[in-house]
């Protein structure tokens, strides 16, 4: 299983030319974890752990998270780029998103915002 979730992770990135590299830095039999760099202070945390059906997609800028969506078994929400510290349960925020779907709203985060 956990090498369905990596494969589809490797994967999907290299569809983003804006992420420079993917570096693992974790894996168990249950979970994985990733940082897609975009540059040194910014990059995309990716987090699955099939075990919990827990789901963490993170942008980071300067240590701080300043968008995101997670799914707590399987229960999804959001944090908002505008409010990165709040949950958003609206119909928005809790729709269930893919790491394709989540990279394209950081494409959109990151040139409204300039950061690349």
């Amino acid at each position: 299983m956990m090498q369905k979730v990596v494969s589809a992770i490797e994967e999907t990135f290299m569809d983003f030319p804006f992420i420079k590299q993917a570096v693992r830095i974790d894996e168990t039999e249950n979970t994985v974890k990733y940082r897609l760099v975009v540059e040194e202070d910014l990059f995309v945390q990716v987090y699955v752990n099939v075990a919990t059906d827990t789901t963490g997609f993170v942008l980071v800028n300067k240590g701080q998270r300043i968008y995101g969506r997670d799914a707590i078994d399987g229960r999804w929400h959001r944090h908002r780029f505008e409010n990165p510290l709040s949950h958003d349960f609206s119909s928005e925020g809790s729709k269930k998103v893919s790491l394709r779907e989540f990279l394209a709203e950081v494409q959109e985060i990151l040139e409204r915002e300039k950061l690349l």
